[in-house]
């Protein structure tokens, strides 16, 4: 699949949640179910797993399993975006590049927020992590204690890597933030607002 492919995020993108057994193991019935459920609703995406599907919960082969479980059951119905979340670069790509080789249609990825990385730390760890796939990027930025990443940043990285197509922030008071990024990017990165279990396309 070619770096600049045609998909579009234009509408609601559900959080698939991680359904669990009694005895704490994944249903995964209910998330073929659950699968099933986005594809009819309407949405133009789905992505798993991300926070409101406990990723954290999870083992590294759970999540792997997730992704390939549910590209299976969407069939192409609806495209699937792998959430990555790892303050370890290594891992990131590693992981990112097999939920690409399971038929993910985008990668999604959250800032990583441990520790207080400076933006040149950050374009660092997204180079690395954009050279090593051919399907677009969603990146997510949550900073409760502090700024998320600036117009500046969106532009500058999309402007080396092409492929990545979207920003998920998650603040108050930022429609100033939305035109910025528009406007530095022509329009070519879309702005997510996200909260709850769902991310909606502005």
């Amino acid at each position: 699949m070619s770096k600049t492919n045609a998909l579009h995020i234009n509408g609601i993108v559900p959080i698939v949640p991680t359904p669990f057994t009694v005895e704490e193991q994944i249903d995964w019935p209910s998330l073929r179910r659950l699968v099933d459920f986005a594809c009819a609703t309407g949405a133009c995406a789905m992505c798993l797993p991300a926070y409101a599907s406990e990723f954290y919960k999870l083992s590294e082969s759970e999540r792997l399993q997730l992704v390939a479980e549910t590209v299976h059951q969407a069939a192409g119905r609806l495209p699937v975006l792998a959430q990555v979340n790892f303050v370890s670069l290594p891992q990131a790509v590693e992981t990112a590049r097999e939920v690409e080789r399971m038929g993910a249609s985008a990668i999604a990825a959250a800032v990583p927020r441990m520790f207080a990385f400076g933006e040149p730390d950050l374009r660092r760890y997204f180079d690395r992590l954009l050279s090593s796939i051919d399907i677009p990027l969603m990146i997510q930025d949550v900073n409760p204690s502090g700024p998320t990443v600036t117009a500046r940043f969106v532009s500058d990285l999309h402007r080396a890597h092409p492929h990545f197509r979207w920003i998920k922030l998650e603040e108050p008071m930022m429609s100033s933030k939305v035109v910025a990024i528009l406007e530095a990017t022509g329009g070519e990165v879309g702005v997510l607002e996200g909260g709850a279990a769902c991310t909606c396309w502005t």
